[in-house]
């Protein structure tokens, strides 16, 4: 995967995080062994809900596991210290399959959860570069300098690049892209599942967008809303265009220059 995750570092810090009825289960990097990961069972009195297992996500899946982690992980922000979050592997293919979307839905195996597990990196991996906000604060003050000088009538022209912020929905693209790019590698099973149901979701969204009025609604591709439409369409489409690309291309900015 490291041509996914070509900086290390960027990943190199993320918890992993699970539970049962007993315990909240822990797992850290250990600082000197790279790809190694201690487990900590933390014992917990919290009542949990079976619905909690159904799925996986980049930060706290479940807020109130967070008072029963260790307090650097409770008080650390996303960037210093990343976790991940979700159920175990039984209850989360049972739960699946009870919520089975169509009889092609693909989260029913156990490669869909590992899957599921490295979507969830890749969300971490996007975010680390931070993307979606003007999150430099020098090169803030910079732009805001040249613009105060530009209406101050400074008539020379200033070499510059502007940087745009992207929309968030590109780290879905980039989580959805890492996933495949996994299946194509690990689980040829997951793969496949989830080409026959993007393929089918595809022809339905095909007749839906072609009833739209998009002046007056929402396409099934808006980012805010149908992030996960926008994720197989543009990520099957980037995969297939810029197959030795799309790591770099989804991670940076666009820029005039």
């Amino acid at each position: 995967m490291d041509f996914v995750f070509k900086n290390r570092a960027k990943i190199s810090k993320t918890s992993v995080i699970s539970f049962d009825n007993e315990y909240v289960y822990l797992w850290q990097p250990k600082s000197r062994q790279k790809e190694k990961y201690n487990l900590v069972k933390i014992p917990h009195k919290l009542k949990i809900d079976e619905n909690w297992h159904k799925g996986w996500k980049a930060g706290l899946w479940i807020k109130e596991i967070e008072k029963s982690l260790p307090h650097k992980i409770r008080n650390a922000n996303r960037f210093a210290v990343p976790c991940i979050s979700g159920g175990l592997l039984t209850p989360f293919i049972a739960l699946q399959k009870k919520k089975r979307i169509s009889k092609y839905w693909p989260y029913t195996t156990r490669e869909s959860y590992l899957a599921t597990i490295i979507h969830e990196f890749g969300h971490v991996y996007w975010s680390q570069f931070k993307l979606w906000w003007p999150s430099n604060k020098r090169i803030n003050i910079d732009y805001l300098k040249l613009a105060g000088s530009l209406y101050g009538n400074k008539t020379r022209r200033p070499k510059v690049e502007i940087n745009f912020p992207q929309s968030s929905a590109v780290g879905e693209i980039f989580a959805f892209c890492t996933e495949y790019y996994a299946s194509t590698l690990f689980w040829s099973n997951h793969k496949r599942n989830l080409d026959k149901f993007s393929h089918r979701e595809i022809l339905k969204l095909i007749k839906e967008e072609s009833k739209k009025d998009l002046i007056t609604e929402d396409s099934v591709l808006e980012p805010s809303r149908f992030p996960h439409n926008l994720a197989f369409v543009f990520g099957k489409i980037a995969l297939s265009l810029y197959p030795t690309k799309w790591p770099s291309l989804l991670t940076n900015n666009p820029a005039l220059r």
